[in-house]
C-alpha cells in the first residue's frame, strides 16, 4: 500500500470513529476527499467525476428536492441502475431532510410496489420513467440557482434480492453503514492487497448494483469512503465487462458467482475449439501456476498472469489485483481456474440483513480455493447452533427488519438459514437449511453438497432439488440448455451428467434428470434460488421435459439446432424482403438471393445485435444461413 492512500485510510478512519457516525458525517469525510470518484466511457472517450463535482450536484439536486417536496422525515424511492445519478440522488434526499428506500429495478413491479405502500412512499426519484406507484421526478428536472445547509436525514432502507418473494425489507442508519465501512480497517491489516493500485489508482468495477447490499457496501462505500474510484458501464453484456476493465485498467471486481462461471464457461469453450491438445495445455497451465502461488502468494500471481497471458489478454487484461465472489454456492472449478490465472479470487458472506460480515483472507489458492468464507469481520461475531445454522449478531447488522410489513426481532441472534460448520477458525457452508431433501431411508440430503461434484459449463445453468414425483421427493437435476444447443451437444452434456452421478454414492446420486430452456434464475435475483425454481414449475413458468437422448426429432443434420436456423432465416427475409420459406440454407445470400452490399451489411448486424457477437464482415465471413448458423453454434 502506497503511503498516500495509507495515510488517507487512516485519516477518514479516524475522523469516522471520534464522529456521530451517521450519514451526514459519512457524507462530510467522504466528499472532503480529491481526486476522481467515478468514470465511465462512451464508446470513445473515459468520463472522469470528481468528488468536488459530484458534491457539488448533489448540493444542487437536495435543495431542489427540498423545494419540491419538503423535509417529510419519511421514505422516498430512488429507482436507478448504477450511474452518477444514482450517487447523487442517494445523498441529495438524505441531505433534503428525507430516506431514501433502494428500489430493486428486478423486483416484479407487483412487490416493489407493495414495499412502496408499506413504507408509504410517495414520491419516486429516477432518470428515465417509472414503473411502479408514485409521483415520478426526473432528476434532471432537479436543479436550481439557491443552496441550502441541508437537514439530513440518518436512515435507509433496502430490499433483499426476493427470491421467496417475500416482502422483506431492511433498514440501516448511519451508524451501521459507518460500522460496516470501519470492517476495512481488519481487512486491511489482515490483507493488505485488498488497497493494491494500478498507475496510482483503485478503479472498482461497478458490477453489483447499489441497491444490493453486497454492491452498495463493498463497491461503492468501502472504496469511495477512501477516495477511490469506481467504473460503471454501458451494459452487463460479457463483452462490455471485458472491454471496460481494460479500457479502465480496473483493479477490483467484487461480483456473483454468475460472472466467475460465465468466465470460466468462456476459457473452457475456446479452449476446448483448439482441441484437446489446447485444453490440457490450460490445465497444466493453471496447475503450474497455482503451485508457483501456493509457495510464492504475491509474486506468484503477477508470474501466473505472465504465464498464462495468452488467456488473460482475452479477459481482463493485466491490471486486476482482488475480487469477491459472494451471494450464492461459487464452483470450486471456477475459484481454481480464476485463482490460477493469477487474477486474486476470493470467497465471501453476507445478506441484505447483516451486511457482508467475513471473507475469506488466506494468500495461498490452496485455502482460496477451498470454498471458506473466512472469518467473522470485527464488527460481527458468529456461532453456529445445534442444528448446525450459523446465527449471527454484531453492531453492523440491520437496525430493523419488516418481513410482509411485520416488524421483526433483531436485538439478539440473527438466523441466516445456512448450514455451517467451522474448521480451524474458519467457516464452509455447507447448504441452505430448507433446501434439504428427505431421503428414503429418512437422512437429509444436501443438494449443494451434490451439486458441487458437477462441472457443467456447458450448460446454462444447473441446480439440484427435490421435486415431488409419484407422491414422494426424488433428488432431481434440473438443466438449463441454451436455445441453440445442438443435438450433439445435449447429448454429450447427457453423457457427461449421467457419468459424473454414476461415479457419486448411491445415497448421493441423482434420480431423475429434467431439462429446459426457461431461465432457472429469476429476473429478481442474482442466483438460482431452489424455491424460485420450485416454485416456477409449480406455476408453469419453467417447463420441464425429462432429460434424454433424442437425435431425431425436428432436427437436421447440420449441427446447430432448428431454432437457430429460423431465427437467422427470419433475419435474412425481412432484410431482403422476402419470404422465410423461400429462403435455402445454401443459397449464397448475395448471389443467389440478390442482397446488395448494404443489404448485406444490415443482416450481419442484425446478427450480431441479437446473438451479442460481431458485426465484422471478416469475423463472419459467412455468405449462406448455414455457414452463418455453423459460425453461430461456435461462438454464442
Amino acid at each position: 500500500m502506497d503511503s498516500n492512500l495509507k495515510r488517507i485510510i487512516a485519516e477518514n478512519n479516524s475522523a469516522l470513529e471520534s464522529s456521530k457516525m451517521n450519514f451526514q458525517t459519512l457524507y462530510t469525510i467522504m466528499f472532503a476527499n480529491s481526486g476522481v470518484i467515478a468514470e465511465d466511457n462512451n464508446g470513445v472517450s473515459i468520463n472522469e467525476y470528481t468528488y468536488a463535482d459530484v458534491r457539488n450536484r448533489i448540493e444542487e439536486v437536495s435543495c431542489a428536492l427540498h423545494e419540491r417536496i419538503g423535509a417529510t422525515g419519511g421514505f422516498v424511492g430512488l429507482e436507478m441502475e448504477n450511474s452518477i445519478d444514482w450517487i447523487v440522488a442517494f445523498w441529495a434526499i438524505l441531505r433534503s431532510g428525507n430516506k431514501p428506500y433502494l428500489i430493486n429495478c428486478r423486483h416484479p413491479e407487483s412487490l416493489a410496489n407493495s414495499a412502496l405502500k408499506t413504507l408509504g412512499i410517495r414520491y419516486i426519484v429516477g432518470n428515465g420513467e417509472s414503473r411502479l406507484d408514485g409521483e415520478f421526478i426526473d432528476i434532471k428536472t432537479l436543479t436550481t440557482a439557491n443552496r441550502f445547509d441541508g437537514v439530513f436525514e440518518d436512515e435507509i432502507a433496502l430490499s433483499t434480492s426476493a427470491t421467496s418473494l417475500k416482502e422483506t425489507i431492511c433498514f440501516y442508519g448511519g451508524k451501521e453503514i459507518a460500522t460496516q465501512i470501519l470492517n476495512m480497517k481488519g481487512f486491511i491489516r489482515e490483507y493488505p492487497e485488498i488497497a493494491k493500485k494500478h498507475n496510482g489508482r483503485i478503479k472498482n468495477l461497478a458490477f453489483l448494483p447499489f441497491y444490493h447490499i453486497f454492491g452498495l457496501i463493498a463497491v461503492y462505500f468501502w472504496f469511495t469512503f477512501f477516495g477511490q474510484t469506481v467504473v460503471f458501464m454501458k451494459n452487463y453484456s460479457s463483452d462490455t465487462i471485458l472491454k471496460t476493465c481494460k479500457k479502465h485498467g480496473v483493479t477490483h471486481i467484487f461480483a456473483v458467482p454468475l460472472l466467475w462461471h460465465t468466465i470460466e464457461n468462456a476459457v473452457m469453450k475456446k479452449a476446448k475449439e483448439g482441441g484437446e491438445k489446447k485444453v490440457r495445455k490450460l490445465r497444466k497451465g493453471v496447475k503450474i501456476c497455482t503451485s508457483i502461488q501456493n509457495i510464492f502468494p504475491r509474486l506468484g500471481m503477477k508470474i501466473a498472469q505472465k504465464i498464462m497471458g495468452e488467456v488473460t489478454e482475452q479477459l481482463f487484461g493485466n491490471t486486476l489485483c482482488f475480487c469477491i465472489s459472494g451471494g450464492s454456492y461459487i464452483r470450486q472449478s471456477a475459484l481454481e481456474l480464476i485463482n490460477g490465472l493469477g487474477y486474486n479470487l476470493h470467497n465471501g458472506y453476507g445478506m441484505s440483513e447483516i451486511g457482508i460480515t467475513s471473507v475469506e483472507l488466506r494468500t495461498r489458492p490452496k485455502h482460496k480455493n477451498l470454498n471458506s468464507i473466512g472469518k467473522p469481520f470485527d464488527s460481527v461475531e458468529y456461532k453456529i447452533d445445534e442444528n448446525g445454522i450459523l446465527n449471527v449478531k454484531g453492531s453492523s447488522i440491520c437496525s430493523k427488519l419488516w418481513i410482509n410489513g411485520e416488524p421483526q426481532e433483531m436485538d439478539g441472534w440473527f438466523c441466516t438459514g445456512d448450514n455451517m460448520e467451522m474448521r480451524d477458525g474458519y467457516y464452509y457452508i455447507k447448504g441452505r437449511v430448507g433446501d434439504m431433501i428427505i431421503g428414503e431411508n429418512g437422512e437429509n440430503i444436501n443438494p449443494d453438497v451434490i451439486e458441487q461434484n458437477f462441472d457443467l459449463p456447458e450448460a446454462e445453468n444447473f441446480c439440484i432439488l427435490g421435486l415431488e414425483t409419484e407422491g414422494r421427493k426424488t433428488v432431481s437435476m434440473i438443466v438449463q440448455l441454451g436455445r441453440y444447443m445442438s443435438t450433439q451437444k445435449k447429448n454429450d452434456l447427457l453423457d457427461k451428467i449421467t457419468e459424473t452421478n454414476k461415479s457419486l454414492p448411491i445415497t448421493s446420486r441423482v434420480q431423475k434428470i429434467y431439462c429446459t430452456c426457461d431461465n432457472l434464475c429469476a429476473a429478481t435475483a442474482v442466483k438460482v434460488s431452489r424455491s424460485y425454481v420450485l416454485r416456477a414449475v409449480a406455476n408453469g413458468d419453467i417447463t420441464l421435459a425429462e432429460y434424454k437422448k433424442d437425435v431425431s426429432v425436428g432436427e437436421t443434420e447440420a449441427d446447430y439446432s432448428p431454432e437457430l436456423l429460423k431465427d437467422v432465416t427470419e433475419i435474412v427475409a425481412k432484410a431482403l424482403d422476402i419470404p422465410a420459406e423461400s429462403i435455402d440454407a445454401n443459397a449464397n445470400i448475395m448471389i443467389d438471393l440478390g442482397a446488395d452490399s448494404m443489404q448485406y451489411f444490415s443482416i450481419l448486424t442484425a446478427i450480431a445485435e441479437k446473438f451479442s457477437v460481431s458485426s465484422s464482415e471478416k469475423t463472419i465471413s459467412s455468405y449462406t444461413v448455414h455457414e452463418i448458423c455453423q459460425y453461430l453454434e461456435r461462438h454464442i
